[in-house]
């Protein structure tokens, strides 16, 4: 049986804005989609997977699946206690401890955090922990790799020309000389003789790979005296090996273009030296024995590189130093020393192999474990060097940081602190002493000296690097401090290096189309690479300009990929690289108005200064009355004043490296700022009375209302004094979609239904306390509407304030909360006043728990309950709260705002409410692990649809510690009422999204009711697709597609109902409104007549598409769901409950109208739709 449209008993006004509307059968199902403008474009909209929800429900996808208990009791009698007397089957489980078993729990306690930590530990390691009993086909195929190279035979000494082409022609194998090439007429030869050592080195012979998503790498340092050529001979000879069948390309070793490497990868022929299970790759490194060159000869500070128009005649000491170039020379001579340097430690400290597993792990997970960027961040190798060293000192007094009796959880801990305290620039770290530390500091920007006291392990490494080193270090250091809180899948499972989510601004530029004067020919002796230099350069700029403005400043682009051996590497400044710039930024300083330098008297910082800054430098005297050289950023509002770090970055790209906007740069962070302002001016005069209202953000709304205060407080001529004024409106907590900004009361009869709308702002009066009220609820309501009254009186006695007192009477209860008072407030606000009475509540208590009491009056008690604690304690705490958090983090106010309108644009706005959205954004800043909280509005965001990608919301308690005091006994009593929760309900007809407070230990306040299973599915499908989408949008820099966010897709309704907007008072607020909807257009002005159907007057908290939305839910309920965007929303899309539409038997008082249809041969109807033509009226 199909339902019809049936009688609604409500009255006739509560409905006027169906009266020019169509409804259009969505034929997703049958033939095609109804567009509803732009917006319903399905090529914009984000994807959500076409599943069919209300299907998906009706067949218990969404059905918790907990245990109804009984299980539970069982395993309670399985581990029950043997009474005395009486030896149970499992008296093995109640044994005295072994002394093993004491000393373990006596370690788990002493060296771990906690026992459950120890196990965690114990379980990641088994399962990063490499099997090297299962490598067999592997070191077969290092052993016949060895025999290979030992077994090659010499080649004799040739000219370049002829290696080339022999190499080409008859081989396919292109030498990987370095740019510059070597030039045709070089004079000397080359040839080739067997290697004369060849060892495993790295991490496979100490053990210490981790199992990850990419393939490991298998190191082997082959000794040899030239590099191309001998890596060329070594590939041919490979070649040739027919019973060793592996892939060759070439590759660079740490980025470094100047150090080519040969990749070994797996064939796949299933033959014993096919090692494709083992997930790895072998390297052929090649190497230089240690006493090779004296250490004086490839000092830090000395040149080994000349440019090709030098004189010949300089001093050498007066050439430019080359301190890359001999670290990468003397690095070739340091695999096997290095090695053993770690193998003694292995050796000497138990633990040490399980801790580079864990530092591996963590470095991995916060995207530092490579050295894809070029040799630009930290990886596993330098991590395990910097840990042995702690191991012989580090200490202060000379002493041992790490003992090496610790665990691997201490030893893991006592490193990343030292790394979050050590200033790497005022001291290196220096395990040997063969050169002096001055020459090592003045040369690299981070310095860690090997054990020979000859080569910087950091050599490649900028000051950025190690900069965001010490800030994961710093989280993790707080992750690993707090007391009573498991954070280890933060520390060792979470991946959290995706931009969005990661960085608060994010830059997205071209590399510079031409050499800059930052690329100084000194420079190009270090980076032969243009765009190398270019990725280095720029960070180390941005971090002068920006200073304290930000946290970190991190730089990605693609690193050079591997080659084929028959090809020539392509250089990253011949593919028009791109290169992506993240900034955390640091909210106390990031929105500063100006950037001060030194005085005027410091003649060289202050030439410094202007060649950062160009002409944005200036002389400004401060109040202070200091001189000093400055820089002025000019900014309207708070917005404006988010986006100054970007400016900056502008400009300083344009000055020093020539690239301008129109270039290509796309810089990430106002993108979503238009989505929460009105989209354009509604008429002249304006409908707002803005002088400035976006320049004071809730500023002027909040003087507004303290001025309100303070003149309700001043009321003397009232039976019961004033005693508080709470605000309980998101326009008083910072979190209203639109900021609030004075209506032009004046000339509203100039704008149209569509512009006249006015949000009410709430707020709760409370009385001082009285033995006179009554003993009755209708009575406590009446005497509140007699002080309504009066409290109106003696505002319009003040003069200049329009005051309406309104009694909503309620013919079918006299309980029910009644009655408001609207403030029309100067400049232009309508406060919405309510009084608070505590007698109401215990009278209201009384009602319910009265077993004598009818169950209807009952019912009606229980629900004005309900609103009482919904209007005068819950709305003003939460208030309260909201306030303090979003003062506390300035950001949070804009992405709440960017939230509830995404709830919005998604039709969902109807089904949570605005607490609930302000209570999940405040969850990513008061608990934003894995990363810091967000500081801007645009990773605020990126967070939000993150948590409600991944919230395992069946079984999983959101606490929001809103007051910051919440304790963990606390904590677990929430997680134990969601256990029972879900017992008692197993299909989540209450609390499906299970959001708890200090206050609210049983998520009754805000989401008891709504939103359905239904409804948090559908919210978490559109995150998912939501965040994929802003995330390729920022890295292929497509600002265009931005507006997919906010477009839903449609395709899931089976019928739209379309509303006419000029009958939609909050139309205006639509993100793209039609003007002649919003604009109410007069030709003369003696012609204006007041023929608004719904009178001249301002529309107070007047929505009838809500008060519609309403009629169909209480009418409907039962066999459809209702969809709308309060925002400005002119449709309202249903989907039929599946359950409805299936067959079923016909019978007296279905529960809805029925036209009659055939019934098939089970005897049961068959489902019908009659398809609406009709017109809503």
């Amino acid at each position: 049986m199909a339902p019809s449209k049936r009688k609604s008993t409500a009255k006739a006004d509560r409905i006027a804005v169906a009266k020019v509307a169509k409804v259009v059968l969505n034929s997703r199902r049958t033939t095609r989609t109804e567009e509803i403008g732009n917006d319903s474009d399905p090529h914009q909209a984000i994807s959500d997977d076409d599943e069919d929800l209300l299907m998906a429900a009706t067949t218990g996808k969404y059905d918790s699946h907990e245990d109804d208990g009984d299980s539970d009791e069982n395993d309670d009698k399985k581990y029950e206690y043997a009474q005395p007397g009486h030896k149970s089957e499992g008296s093995h489980y109640y044994q005295a401890p072994t002394s093993e078993e004491i000393q373990g729990l006596k370690e788990a306690s002493d060296l771990f955090k906690s026992n459950i930590f120890k196990l965690e530990i114990e379980e990641l390691l088994a399962e990063v922990r490499i099997d090297y009993s299962k490598l067999k086909p592997l070191e077969a195929a290092l052993h016949q790799l060895k025999a290979l190279f030992d077994g090659l035979p010499d080649e004799p000494d040739a000219s370049l020309a002829h290696i080339k082409s022999q190499m080409s022609k008859k081989y396919k194998i292109s030498i990987p000389f370095p740019d510059p090439q070597p030039s045709s007429d070089i004079q000397y030869t080359f040839g080739f003789k067997k290697p004369t050592a060849i060892h495993l080195v790295g991490s496979f012979p100490l053990k210490t790979l981790t199992r990850s998503r990419d393939r490991f790498n298998v190191d082997v340092a082959v000794e040899m005296p030239t590099r191309a050529y001998y890596l060329a001979v070594l590939a041919k000879g490979i070649q040739s090996k027919h019973d060793l069948n592996v892939n060759l390309e070439f590759s660079t070793f740490n980025g470094d273009c100047r150090r080519p490497i040969l990749i070994l990868n797996p064939s796949g022929d299933k033959s014993d030296t096919d090692f494709t299970k083992s997930k790895c790759i072998i390297r052929i490194l090649p190497s230089i024995p240690t006493t090779l060159f004296p250490a004086s000869r490839l000092s830090p500070s000395r040149n080994n590189v000349r440019q090709k128009d030098h004189n010949t005649h300089t001093d050498i000491n007066m050439l430019p130093a080359t301190p890359l170039y001999n670290a990468s020379i003397l690095q070739d001579s340091t695999f096997t020393s290095n090695l053993v340097y770690l193998y003694k430690h292995v050796k000497a400290c138990p633990a040490f192999v399980d801790a580079c597993l864990l530092g591996k792990v963590w470095l991995r997970q916060r995207g530092m474990a490579s050295y894809e960027q070029n040799g630009s961040t930290m990886n596993g190798f330098v991590w395990s060097m910097i840990m042995a060293y702690l191991l012989d000192g580090g200490g202060t007094n000379g002493g041992k940081k790490l003992s090496s009796g610790y665990s691997c959880y201490q030893l893991m801990k006592g490193t990343i602190d030292y790394i979050a305290q050590h200033d790497f620039d005022q001291s290196p770290i220096v395990m040997g002493n063969a050169i002096s530390d001055e020459k090592f500091r003045e040369n690299f920007e981070v310095v860690i000296v090997d054990p020979s006291g000859k080569v910087n392990l950091a050599a490649g490494m900028p000051r950025a690097a190690v900069a965001q080193l010490k800030y994961e270090a710093r989280l993790a250091q707080k992750y690993f401090d707090e007391y009573g809180e498991d954070r280890f899948d933060t520390l060792f499972l979470t991946t959290v290096n995706e931009l969005p989510l990661y960085y608060d601004n994010i830059a997205r530029l071209p590399a510079p189309s031409k050499t800059y004067p930052r690329y100084t020919a000194a420079s190009k002796l270090g980076h032969i690479d243009f765009f190398e230099h270019f990725a280095r350069d720029v960070s180390s700029l941005l971090a002068m300009g920006l200073t304290n403005r930000v946290h970190l400043i991190g730089v990605h682009h693609e690193p050079l990929q591997n080659w084929a051996i028959y090809n020539s590497p392509t250089p990253n400044d011949s593919k028009n690289p791109i290169l992506i710039i993240g900034i955390i930024l640091n909210p106390e300083h990031a929105t500063r108005l100006v950037d001060q330098g030194p005085p005027a008297e410091d003649a060289t910082a202050s030439a410094a200064f202007r060649q950062l800054w160009g002409d944005k430098a200036e002389l400004r005297r401060f109040k202070d009355g200091s001189i000093l050289e400055s820089v002025v950023w000019d900014a309207k509002d708070t917005e404006e004043r988010g986006l100054i770090v970007g400016r900056a970055v502008q400009h300083l790209l344009q000055l020093h490296y020539g690239i301008k906007p129109i270039d290509g740069v796309t810089y990430w962070a106002g993108q979503l700022n238009p989505f929460i302002n009105l989209s354009q001016p509604l008429s002249a005069p304006t409908k707002h009375s803005n002088d400035g209202t976006r320049n004071l953000g809730f500023g002027r709304i909040m003087s507004a209302f303290d001025q309100f205060s303070k003149q309700l407080r001043t009321l003397d001529d009232l039976p019961i004094p004033v005693a508080n004024i709470s605000p309980a409106s998101p326009a008083l907590r910072y979190s209203s979609v639109f900021l609030p900004e004075p209506f032009n009361l004046s000339g509203s009869s100039l704008f149209s239904n569509a512009a006249r709308y006015i949000e009410p702002i709430d707020v709760v009066i409370t009385l001082e306390g009285s033995t006179k009220w009554p003993e009755d609820v209708a009575a406590v309501q009446q005497i509140k509407t007699a002080f309504l009254l009066r409290i109106a009186e003696q505002l319009r006695m003040l003069g200049g304030t329009k005051v309406i007192v309104v009694d909503e009477a309620d013919a079918a209860s006299d309980v029910l909360l009644r009655g408001y008072m609207d403030v029309f407030y100067s400049p232009g606000f309508v406060f919405r006043c309510r009084i608070q009475q505590d007698r109401e509540l215990i009278l209201l208590h009384r009602i319910i728990d009265d077993k004598n009491e009818k169950p209807w009056r009952k019912d009606m008690a229980d629900y004005a309950l309900r609103q009482y604690n919904l209007h005068f304690a819950n709305g003003p705490m939460h208030t309260f709260h909201l306030q303090n958090v979003c003062n506390r983090f300035p950001s949070l106010s804009s992405t709440i705002r960017l939230m509830k309108r995404w709830f919005g644009a998604h039709l969902l706005s109807s089904h949570i409410c605005d607490e609930l959205v302000e209570l999940l954004c405040a969850h990513v800043f008061l608990d934003p692990q894995p990363w810091r909280e967000p500081a801007s509005s645009l990773a605020g965001f990126a967070r939000v649809l993150h948590l409600l990608s991944n919230w395992n919301w069946k079984n999983e308690a959101l606490i929001v510690d809103l007051e910051d005091s919440m304790s963990l006994a606390t904590k677990d009593r929430i997680r134990d009422n969601l256990k029972n929760s879900r017992a008692r309900d197993q299909s989540m007809r209450h609390a499906a999204m299970f959001v708890a407070t200090a206050r609210d230990l049983e998520s009754k306040h805000w989401s008891w009711l709504a939103p359905s299973k239904v409804i948090v599915a559908r919210i978490q499908i559109l995150s998912r697709a939501a965040l994929p989408l802003l995330t390729n949008m920022i890295a292929e820099g497509n600002e265009s597609d931005i507006k997919r966010l906010y477009v839903t897709p449609l395709q899931d309704y089976d019928f739209i109902i379309h509303l006419d907007p000029s009958k939609c008072t909050r139309y205006s607020e639509n993100i793209a409104p039609e003007t002649q909807h919003t604009r109410k257009v007069q030709k003369y002005k003696n012609l204006v007549v007041g023929s608004s159907e719904l009178s001249e007057q301002p529309l107070v908290g007047f929505d009838p598409v809500e008060r519609y939305l309403g009629e169909l839910k209480a009418t409907f309920s039962d066999t459809a769901l209702f969809f709308h965007n309060r925002y400005g929303g002119n449709f309202i899309a249903v989907a039929w409950n599946p359950a409805t539409l299936t067959a079923r038997q016909w019978k007296v008082d279905t529960g809805f109208s029925s036209v009659p249809v055939d019934v098939d041969d089970s005897g049961f109807m068959v489902s019908h739709i009659v398809e609406p033509s009709l017109r809503v009226s």
